[in-house]
């Protein structure tokens, strides 16, 4: 093989290298961005912690009302991924109102804290924001895999 033919296949496989690493990055980071992502993720907890006194006003019961917010974040989550959001972002997003819905479905009595005189402990909290980070994890990357088969479905149409 002449020295021409080593160099031009030493660029081609370096192109090929590139190219798979930004189809990584985009898969992983997104094209939407992590700031989207972490204003859902905040408004997200916010609104599914008082969502269960919205509902409960109204007679609908906890385990219906953490079902439906459930449901709602897997279906954003996935809209999110479908758009290009990326995996990374995806799970911020969903985190957010995972954690609403765990600390008001299995946490401490509502709106109480940990530093009020004879509070619940740390671990009260700590332990539905971690189911929370554990799941989103696991609806985020399941989202981000599903989002990204649809996006390459719709773009090669």
């Amino acid at each position: 093989m002449s020295d021409a033919n080593a160099t031009e296949a030493d660029a081609t496989e370096a192109d090929a290298a590139a190219s798979r690493r930004a189809a990584l990055r985009r898969i992983a980071l997104g094209e939407t961005g992590f700031e989207r992502a972490a204003v859902w993720s905040a408004v997200g907890l916010a609104l599914s912690y008082v969502a269960f006194d919205a509902t409960a006003a109204v007679g609908v019961g906890t385990a219906a009302t953490a079902g439906a917010l459930a449901a709602v974040t897997a279906l954003g989550a996935l809209g999110f991924a479908a758009a290009g959001g990326g995996a990374f972002p995806t799970v911020l997003l969903a985190y957010g109102p995972f954690a609403g819905t765990l600390l008001r479905a299995v946490g401490p009595a509502p709106y109480a804290s940990p530093f009020a005189v004879d509070g619940p402990a740390a671990t009260a909290f700590t332990a539905p924001l971690a189911l929370a980070g554990a799941v989103a994890v696991a609806v985020g990357a399941a989202s981000a895999v599903v989002g990204f088969l649809f996006s390459r479905i719709a773009s090669s149409r």
